[in-house]
């Protein structure tokens, strides 16, 4: 973990959502104004295959009444995993600490347990890009604790379509160090009220009465910053509710794993329009509560949706991006409720939110996947894909398969991410999964190049069992040529040679080949192929040690196709 102190003052907008003293922040990409929240559309940039926009900037305050209960709830770091002495760092983040407290600057107690939250981070998600926060010590208004966000949303190629993802996902899922390629400086931002005079710094998670966990409320602002937000937001005063970012209101991906209490998904515009009273009725509980319903998520709550936090009235930065406040209160998944009482420490994320994790496609690191599930067994067929050669707008598929042993005792879940834009799981929804015990799936990847070149990329396929490191690798490799190339016929190496030298020559399907030597006088000294070969990549060696030095022609006929090169023998 890499710190930077900062001593000047730094300019900080308003907190997206507010706590009183017995609130844990409500992050939110969430507003009282249905179809209100918006993003500045000039500001969205195209590059490389991805779309990235500023994070909404989320102004209204939230408050709801406190509670002024002791709750002497205290789960540790290492409570809820078995396995905690293998745990490993599997991810990285920076921290750039910022005064804006008058003359106060971060005290070193709230620096240490601010590091210690990042540091239960780190073991439980899966990146190999830092993650950079911009830690601001800053007087907030009235009991507030804190507040945080992401910097930037994006969408991705390879992922899902017409879908936001906040800044750190993506760099996750990418591998793609996006703040600087976009010349960006932070992922999240975090905001902790300086003023605030019952905080509780230890890092034992035993907070006495009357005190607020510091850590416990930097992991909750972390778990939003990362991606527990999303799009919804609703008006009680015209009662109607609606969703999505951009000129197509496009959700995030939170969103898309919503449903009301009869299974219908809020994003299913059959029946939630986009804005709609239907849409608000759903928000507010009115349809049988709001739940989440990934695979994962339901696979560590006992099979069943996970209840979102759903009042009968809406409520700015605490509704929907949630889990339910009663249901998961003095649970091992109270961490990201809307609201923490006194004398109360959740050290670890908790199954539930790991499983929504996953389920979203954050890859996940080993304290997650313990929690989401310890006895899986996972097997793949192949450790790498090898498409051939093709041409440009002629897709190739090759297929390999994923298992869960019959002896697991836990469901098998996977997520597939690929790093580069050429390849893609077809179809997009079969990139993710759960398999029981004795299940197996085929995974059908598409090689569909978008020029004529060699490419190559990786398949991170992230997966909860015991048996094998997450993710798993498995190299994928084509070759592509021009739209309607018949052959390419390349230059011999080494050239000049003696005596031996290879000629390479590529062919995008079976076909009639033919190889001819002629000397530079134009009289025919060896055929060297003469027969139907299949598609693929040829590098064919020979040996002219029998002919003299000169330059020699190399001829290539390929059906209608015709092409020469020289090379030259020095003896």
């Amino acid at each position: 973990m890499r710190k930077r102190y900062n001593s000047h003052s730094f300019p900080v907008k308003s907190a997206t959502s507010v706590l009183t003293v017995f609130i844990l922040f409500l992050l939110s990409a969430t507003t009282v104004d249905a179809q209100i929240l918006k993003i500045d559309e000039s500001q969205i940039v195209e590059r490389n295959g991805m779309i990235m926009a500023p994070a909404p900037d989320m102004g209204e305050i939230c408050t709801l009444d406190h509670l002024d209960t002791d709750a002497h709830y205290h789960v540790k770091r290492h409570d809820l995993t078995a396995k905690w002495m293998s745990e490993v760092r599997s991810s990285e983040f920076e921290i750039d600490y910022v005064n804006n407290c008058g003359d106060q600057v971060w005290p070193q107690q709230a620096r240490q347990a601010f590091e210690y939250a990042l540091s239960i981070w780190e073991s439980h998600l899966d990146s190999s890009v830092p993650i950079r926060i911009r830690a601001n010590w800053v007087e907030q208004e009235g009991n507030t604790l804190g507040s945080a966000g992401p910097t930037q949303i994006f969408q991705l190629q390879g992922a899902e379509p017409n879908t936001w993802y906040t800044i750190a996902q993506a760099a996750a899922m990418t591998g793609q160090d996006l703040v600087q390629e976009f010349d960006l400086s932070h992922d999240i931002n975090i905001n902790m009220n300086c003023n605030f005079a019952n905080w509780y710094y230890g890092l034992d998670a035993n907070t006495p009465s009357g005190q607020i966990d510091f850590v416990t409320v930097v992991l909750h602002e972390v778990g939003h910053g990362i991606g527990f937000i999303g799009s919804m937001s609703a008006n009680d005063d015209n009662q109607n509710g609606g969703y999505g970012f951009g000129e197509n209101n496009d959700p995030i991906i939170y969103d898309r794993f919503t449903e009301d209490g009869d299974g219908v998904a809020l994003l299913n515009t059959g029946t939630y329009q986009n804005p709609s009273q239907n849409l608000y009725q759903a928000l507010t509980g009115q349809r049988g509560g709001v739940f989440f319903t990934g695979n994962e998520a339901i696979g560590v709550n006992a099979a069943q949706p996970v209840p979102l936090f759903a009042p009968s009235e809406w409520s700015s930065g605490s509704s929907y991006s949630h889990v339910d406040q009663a249901t998961f209160t003095q649970t091992e998944n109270a961490l990201m409720r809307p609201q923490i009482e006194q004398a109360f420490a959740m050290h670890s994320p908790g199954p539930i939110f790991c499983g929504m994790l996953s389920d979203w496609g954050w890859p996940l690191g080993a304290s997650c996947l313990e929690l989401v599930g310890a006895e899986a067994i996972i097997a793949v067929s192949e450790s790498d894909l090898d498409f051939g050669v093709t041409n440009v707008g002629s897709p190739v598929e090759r297929t390999f398969e994923i298992s869960n042993d019959e002896s697991a005792e836990d469901p098998l879940s996977y997520n597939i991410q690929i790093d580069s834009d050429n390849f893609s799981v077809t179809p997009s929804a079969a990139a993710s999964g759960s398999l029981q015990p004795g299940e197996s799936t085929e995974i059908t990847i598409r090689y569909n190049p978008n020029n004529d070149r060699i490419h190559t990329g990786q398949i991170r396929l992230s997966h909860n069992a015991m048996n094998a490191s997450s993710p798993i690798n498995i190299s994928l490799g084509g070759e592509a040529l021009q739209r309607d190339e018949i052959a390419r016929l390349e230059d011999n190496y080494p050239n000049p040679f003696n005596p031996s030298t290879t000629i390479p020559y590529v062919l995008p399907q079976t076909s009639n080949v033919r190889l001819d030597l002629f000397n530079i006088s134009g009289q025919l000294v060896r055929t060297i192929v003469n027969e139907q070969q299949g598609e693929g990549r040829y590098e064919l060696e020979i040996n002219i040690s029998d002919l003299s030095s000169g330059v020699y022609i190399y001829r290539l006929i390929v059906d209608d196709f015709i092409d020469s090169k020289k090379m030259m023998l020095v003896k």
